[in-house]
C-alpha cells in the first residue's frame, strides 16, 4: 500500500510541474531618442541656474549642512576606542558575549516558569 501511495504521489507531482513550465522571455530596452543636442541641454541648464527657475531640489539639498560637532576628532576617537571594549562586534555580533552575561537580578518566578 505504501508503494502505490508513493507512486501515485510521484505521478501527481510530475503532472503538476509540467503545467507550470513556460518559456522565459525578455524585452530588450529600447534606445532613447533625443530631440535636442547635448549642447542645447547644457545651455538650458545654465540658463535655468542663472535665472533661478531650476526645479531640481537635489542641487540645494544638504542635510548635513547644519550638523556640527562640539567634540574634537581626538575626543571622538577616544570615545570610540573606549566603547569598543564593551562593543558587541565580530563574527557572532555579540551573541556569545550576551550568553556569558549574568543578569543583575533573577527573573520573576512567573516569567521563569512561563506562566502569565
Amino acid at each position: 500500500m505504501k508503494r502505490t501511495t508513493l507512486i501515485a504521489a510521484l505521478v501527481a507531482t510530475f503532472a503538476a510541474t509540467g503545467a507550470m513550465a513556460q518559456e522565459a522571455t525578455y524585452d530588450y530596452p529600447q534606445a532613447a531618442v533625443s530631440t535636442k543636442t547635448r549642447a542645447e541641454v547644457l545651455t538650458e541648464l545654465a540658463t535655468a541656474r542663472a535665472d533661478g527657475s531650476i526645479k531640481a531640489w537635489s542641487i540645494s539639498y544638504n542635510p548635513l549642512a547644519m550638523a556640527q560637532s562640539t567634540l574634537s576628532r581626538e575626543a571622538v576617537k577616544a570615545d570610540r576606542h573606549a566603547a569598543l571594549d564593551h562593543a558587541m562586534v565580530g563574527e557572532d555580533s555579540g551573541s556569545f558575549a550576551l550568553s556569558q552575561h549574568q543578569p543583575a537580578r533573577p527573573a520573576p518566578a512567573a516569567f521563569a516558569l512561563g506562566k502569565r
